[in-house]
């Protein structure tokens, strides 16, 4: 019997950033230490679980990391959106004691609720843009928006992950449209926010080896975009400069600004927040990842990367202080 830790790499999902995760958990396979770890794939997707056996489908069930023939220590969660990034696998494995590296379900949910986000940190005084909510279901008054909130203002999916769905909304005739095809993506509603004019920057938190929230290096996002979309992401329509050429005073206000929200939203194991600094204001929150990216596109193994830590080292890390800290 192999001496090696089993862990439970789940990958894929319900939403469309499906094929994002199994990038992700494409690279936590490839760089998982193969000495320690003993790592299976899994799939969750629309139709159950299953894993790659003998050229096809073998279906399994959720009970089965713990009480299958060879117990899992765990699972590593590579499931970007829904059910990974909204909680409910979490509920699922918490109720079943298997330990994961994640927060728990409240926590993960609340950083998927980008309106949940907002109203969750402003209540503690951690700076966000000026905004405002619409439920499913609910009527909006365009004119009141804009008066609320100036004009650009970008509209986004409550419950959407990788820039999916968002509109920067020039013209108030436009907004009304931008909302209702915001409405399309998750049922979490559509979030309206005052645009901030800044430089945009994006930082990993991950466990030091005490398991303590640590920084990693800060990266700056640069586009020629209006702003930071899906095609800016994946199509190489970006610049991501790490580390980022800052001042030891704003380096170290990011990146302390960036584990306060880390401890105060509950994340867990590695979580990314990405943030706006405006000249001459303390640096507003755009977005807390409680499940970010981490395949050959993302920004974490880079940061990671300008760290000293290699991708085997970050996933050992992460394991050690969540699913085996547990």
């Amino acid at each position: 019997m192999s001496d090696r830790i089993a862990i439970a790499v789940l990958t894929g999902g319900y939403s469309g950033e499906a094929h994002i995760s199994r990038e992700s958990a494409a690279l936590v396979m490839h760089h998982i230490d193969s000495e320690r770890f003993e790592a299976t794939l899994i799939h969750v997707d629309t139709d159950g679980w299953w894993v790659e056996k003998d050229g096809g489908k073998a279906p399994m069930d959720i009970s089965e990391l713990k009480g299958g023939a060879t117990p899992f220590a765990g699972a590593f969660i590579m499931i970007h959106g829904t059910p990974g990034e909204d909680g409910k696998l979490q509920l699922e494995l918490d109720a079943l004691g298997i330990p994961h590296t994640t927060g728990n379900s409240e926590s993960v949910a609340r950083t998927f609720h980008k309106g949940h986000t907002n109203a969750f940190l402003k209540d503690r005084g951690i700076q966000v843009a000026v905004f405002d909510t619409i439920a499913p279901g609910q009527a909006w008054n365009a004119a009141s928006l804009v008066a609320k909130l100036g004009l650009p203002c970008f509209v986004k999916p409550n419950e959407a992950g990788s820039s999916l769905g968002i509109n920067r909304v020039e013209h108030e005739r436009d907004l009304d449209a931008a909302i209702a095809y915001a409405m399309r993506f998750g049922e979490g509603g559509v979030l309206v926010e005052s645009m901030l004019e800044g430089r945009e920057f994006s930082v990993g938190i991950i466990p030091d080896e005490q398991g303590k929230p640590e920084a990693l290096p800060v990266t700056e996002i640069r586009t020629s975009r209006l702003f930071f979309d899906y095609e800016a992401k994946y199509s190489g329509e970006a610049e991501e400069i790490t580390p980022a050429d800052l001042n030891t005073k704003d380096r170290m206000h990011l990146q302390e600004q960036a584990i306060d929200v880390y401890t105060s939203m509950g994340c867990r194991g590695l979580a990314r927040v990405d943030m706006m600094l405006v000249p001459g204001q303390r640096c507003s929150i755009i977005e807390v990842n409680a499940v970010p990216g981490l395949s050959e596109f993302s920004i974490i193994p880079r940061q990671a990367e300008a760290f000293g830590l290699s991708n085997q080292e970050l996933i050992s890390r992460i394991i050690d202080h969540t699913i085996l800290a547990d």
